[in-house]
């Protein structure tokens, strides 16, 4: 068994590890996805995933590393924004010229901001750049952090070259110093996330990462940011050689800080909270829900996050996710729970919510998942069908979407009116065996997510019973608290979950070879007791962490 604790399992040796940030999984000479069983699932193939090693710094790990390195945020050259704003977009590929011109933009702007900082500029340079040989001291202590290893011979004398005569009667100590920095700062080795080591893995093809690599794999997985002192040691002491090392580095550092916002990234991107999402821009009917202000979508959309974060950090599961009910309110929200505002403030507040396990029956989802005037089935379905469930579909008919509700008085419900909307022949079976079912049960709660049982404008009872499709079959459900136990054990739900996690982590679309690693995870998952914080360390145990493989036709 591998993993911190809790459930059973293992992950065996085969799945990818990939290399991160701007991998180009799928590209080339890459292999197939190979669906035998045709269930919509890559099979399980034996292997390791082809990737490029030297992939660059995404925005925010750019962001992270600069942090990290000389504890910048924000560039005063641009009102306090954060490097990355002034780059270019995350894509892989070739950089542009325009591309390489807005990181050396970016990095004279950093080398000034952390020399004029006396705080930032110790975490640089540790000594009087005057001083005979702190400049070369500093290229190599700085250089190995920056570069994530020890610089090559070559490497420094190049960084020694900007300390020449001819610089040193133009500009002052601190003048070369700052380009020093500067030069780090644009050297492709600190830009890209390197994996150049030439020791042969066991396998046929395979290369063995360096302790240096293994460590960058660590931390840019679990912090998205550069090595900490602690790690680095560890890779230049021989402590990263064995999976149970690395496994304990990995349950070191998801107790840092720096893990939750990796934990919160990934759940934001599971649920897509992002700008102009649902999140941030759903409204409401101000005469049907005078109830609801513009200044709601922020703790509803806070407390989703608070709860990923409790139940992941307090050592939860994958169940939990969808059964427990922790919650947080604050005045504002607690009304919509039926619960007192008394005692509450703005601050959320944590707060038993009983009948609402996991976070598909929070005011915060309920009320982004729903229309401005009426909830909606077809939304809230086709999420947990699509992005819970991992069930696939082909996209609707051009103009499906503009398919108007029947204007008829006998179908006095919502769920009969939508019922009928998409009872046409390109509609039917995608909404009625999939999609609509879901959502059906969760007409359980309005569109501010509140409970209800009739109709507001009809005054008609809401039948919540349906038959939703859950791992290849249609199972009757009357309830969401049984919807929400039903895919807490659902293998597809499990099953997705880890996969988005591996794709997540790795940075590479869902593949045959990391099909491996995911079908351990999940039935890890389903064994039970198996906390989230053990699936994301266990993705550190599969063989194809610590080795690579290109693509065919790629350089070592």
């Amino acid at each position: 068994m591998v993993g911190a604790g809790g459930g059973g399992g293992s992950v065996p040796g085969a799945g990818g590890a990939g290399t991160g940030s701007g991998a180009t999984a799928g590209q080339g000479a890459s292999p197939p996805i190979i669906d035998d069983n045709g269930d919509g699932r890559p099979d399980c193939v034996t292997g390791i995933y082809p990737t490029t090693q030297v992939p660059r710094l995404k925005a925010r790990e750019y962001d992270n590393t600069i942090r990290d390195l000389v504890g910048l945020t924000g560039l005063s050259a641009s009102n306090g924004n954060a490097p990355s704003s002034l780059l270019a977009t995350d894509q892989d590929g070739a950089l542009s010229d325009l591309g390489w011109s807005s990181y050396q933009t970016v990095a004279g702007m950093i080398a000034a901001q952390v020399m004029a900082d006396a705080t930032m500029k110790a975490k640089f340079i540790a000594c009087n750049a005057a001083d005979a040989g702190c400049i070369d001291s500093t290229i190599t202590d700085f250089g190995r952090r920056a570069f994530r290893r020890e610089l090559l011979p070559t490497e420094v004398a190049l960084f020694q070259a900007l300390n020449n005569a001819e610089l040193t009667e133009t500009g002052t100590p601190d003048e070369i110093a700052e380009l020093v920095l500067y030069g780090f700062l644009v050297s492709p080795m600190f830009l890209m996330r390197t994996e150049l080591g030439q020791t042969a893995g066991a396998g046929a093809g395979q290369l063995a990462l360096t302790p240096q690599e293994t460590a960058s794999r660590l931390s840019y997985m679990l912090w998205g940011s550069m090595p900490d002192t602690t790690l680095d040691e560890a890779a230049d002491t021989g402590q990263l050689a064995t999976k149970d090392q690395i496994l304990a580095q990995a349950r070191r550092m998801l107790m840092d800080e720096k893990a939750r916002t990796m934990v919160a990234d990934f759940h934001r991107e599971y649920l897509h909270i992002q700008v102009n999402s649902r999140w941030d821009t759903f409204v409401k009917d101000e005469g049907l829900f005078p109830e609801f202000t513009p200044d709601l979508r922020a703790p509803l959309t806070g407390e989703v996050e608070m709860f990923f974060d409790q139940t992941v950090f307090g050592d939860g599961t994958f169940q939990d996710l969808l059964t427990s009910t922790s919650g947080f309110v604050n005045a504002a929200t607690a009304p919509l729970y039926g619960l007192p505002a008394t005692n509450l403030g703005a601050e959320l507040s944590p707060q038993d919510l009983p009948g609402r396990p996991g976070f598909l029956t929070r005011v915060g989802w309920l009320s982004a998942y729903s229309a401005a005037f009426r909830t909606s089935p077809i939304v809230r379905g086709a999420f947990i069908v699509k992005d819970v469930l991992g069930i696939q579909m082909d996209p609707p008919p051009p103009g499906a979407a503009q398919t108007p509700l029947p204007d008829d008085p006998s179908l006095d419900t919502n769920r009969k009116r939508v019922d009928a909307q998409t009872s046409g022949g390109d509609c039917i079976t995608c909404h009625h065996r999939y999609i609509n079912p879901h959502g059906f049960v969760l007409e359980a709660f309005d569109t501010l997510g509140r409970p209800q049982t009739t109709e507001s404008d009809t005054g008609a009872a809401i039948s919540t019973t349906a038959d939703v499709w859950i791992d290849g079959a249609a199972r009757p459900v009357a309830e969401p608290v049984a919807l929400m136990t039903a895919i807490a054990n659902s293998t597809d739900a499990q099953y997705y979950y880890a996969q988005k996690w591996v794709g997540y982590a790795f940075d590479r679309s869902p593949n045959s070879q990391d099909a491996c690693l995911v079908e351990a995870l999940q039935a890890n998952i389903a064994a039970g007791g198996y906390r989230i914080l053990d699936l994301i360390a266990d993705m550190t145990q599969a063989e194809a962490f610590s080795v690579r493989t290109v693509e065919t036709g790629a350089s070592p």
